[in-house]
């Protein structure tokens, strides 16, 4: 289903609240994709209900399938253009750490750092690619001496948020920031004394609202293969940011269990 041609075809029969959607659709499609339904009903003030029925008169089942075929026809879009070639494969995934990077503020890296050496266990959470990132972070901190474990299946997850204290910390890695079971798994975890940190590329999203500090990593959210990696990258650059900026503010510590780690890494090589 192409929507830019339903909703021009359809134009002259929305109501005037309805064009108001149609024509920000239309024109900036791209943004609504990343726009939660509250989001786009402030920013149009509009009602909810409004952008519901327009929906609905697409013969869509509601709002997040509006936004999965707008990003859908912006990508088919930009594959027409040439776009996806080796040097703009390059150019994505550097834009995308720079930004990334711009938008780190270095008071919540210090933040986030504290935590991680005052918390006797830490959990790291992510679902699909996250879970790649989640992973990385697991083998990064273990190395430099915390009980850490990456959890990628939802219902492992929430059975660890029931064991949750206020000497745990969770770091939960999403894109969206909008991952029901995931979220769910976060909020037990608060529920139970848990310092909550995420990684997401949305500031509004609903996990970055229930967290207690937020890093943002920039990457368009696509629903094909293409820049798939480049919002992976995002991710472990803010992990490498912190478990960097963790080895170096605590060194004493953690010096002494890296030797540790090297070592028996190094008699396992030589076996």
């Amino acid at each position: 289903m192409q929507v830019v041609p339903q909703i021009k075809s359809l134009y002259p029969s929305f109501t005037k609240s309805e064009r108001m959607v149609a024509d920000f659709a239309l024109e900036h499609g791209d943004e609504l994709a990343k726009m939660k339904l509250s989001a786009l009903a402030k920013h149009l003030n509009v009602g909810e209900a409004t952008i519901v029925r327009f929906c609905q008169k697409l013969n869509l089942r509601g709002y997040q399938e509006l936004k999965f075929h707008l990003s859908l026809e912006d990508e088919e879009r930009e594959d027409e253009e040439g776009r996806g070639d080796r040097d703009e494969v390059k150019q994505s995934i550097i834009g995308n750490i720079e930004t990334t990077d711009d938008m780190a503020s270095q008071a919540v890296i210090g933040a986030i750092i504290d935590s991680i050496y005052y918390a006797d266990d830490i959990l790291l959470y992510g679902v699909g690619t996250s879970a790649l990132a989640a992973s990385m972070g697991e083998i990064q901190l273990f190395r430099s001496g915390k009980r850490t474990r990456a959890i990628t299946d939802s219902h492992m997850q929430m059975m660890r948020s029931s064991r949750c204290d206020a000497a745990t910390l969770v770091i939960a890695v999403s894109v969206s920031g909008e991952t029901r079971d995931l979220i769910e798994s976060v909020h037990l975890a608060k529920q139970n004394g848990a310092q909550v940190v995420s990684i997401t590329g949305y500031a509004q999203s609903t996990l970055a609202q229930m967290s207690d500090h937020v890093l943002i990593s920039y990457g368009k959210t696509v629903y094909t293969n293409r820049g798939t990696f480049s919002m992976v990258v995002s991710q472990l650059f803010l992990l490498d940011l912190i478990t960097s900026g963790y080895v170096a503010k605590y060194k004493a510590d953690v010096v002494p269990v890296q030797e540790r780690v090297y070592s028996s890494m190094v008699r396992k090589m030589n076996e």
